[in-house]
């Protein structure tokens, strides 16, 4: 990361955090219309499992699009009582084509008495649109689970 930081580079490194934000927001509220907008719509999203967990497999795969990802989210979400999503550090690498950037999530599902939490780390490639900064590849990448995760997965 340069040291010279301009306030060009400080305004996209806001506009791209506030992005990330808004997407947890977006999914705690249920605003799936919302979720779909931080992505673009040829975005691929990928989950990640360290490989020593053996649910992992349940939840590997890879969504293409904003809709698609949206429309995905809202299906498994409709099992749920409650869902929370903390973000910690992140940090955003401006390049020549957009942006990387990596941050922290806490991500707590609740259905009933039973919970399934995530930690891992968010690592999206970003892209200028005319609409403002969009997730043009997100991988989800999960190390490590507490509870049971059909939490999330049974019917």
């Amino acid at each position: 990361m340069s040291d010279n930081i301009t306030v060009p580079d400080l305004q996209d490194r806001n506009e791209i955090a506030s992005l990330v934000t808004a997407y947890c927001f977006a999914l705690d509220r249920r605003d799936f219309a919302r979720v779909a907008s931080v992505f673009t719509e040829d975005a691929e999203v990928r989950n990640v499992f360290d490989p020593y967990m053996p649910e992992g497999e349940k939840f590997t795969g890879v969504t293409a699009g904003g809709r698609a990802l949206a429309d995905g989210v809202r299906q498994m979400f409709s099992k749920l009582d409650a869902t929370q999503h903390l973000l910690g550090a992140t940090t955003v690498e401006l390049t020549d084509t957009g942006a990387h950037a990596s941050t922290q999530i806490v991500a707590h599902h609740h259905r009933g008495s039973e919970y399934y939490h995530t930690g891992g780390t968010y690592e999206d490639d970003l892209v200028r649109t005319p609409d403002g900064w969009r997730i043009s590849r997100r991988d989800l990448c999960i190390n490590w689970t507490t509870g049971t995760p059909d939490v999330v997965l049974a019917p």
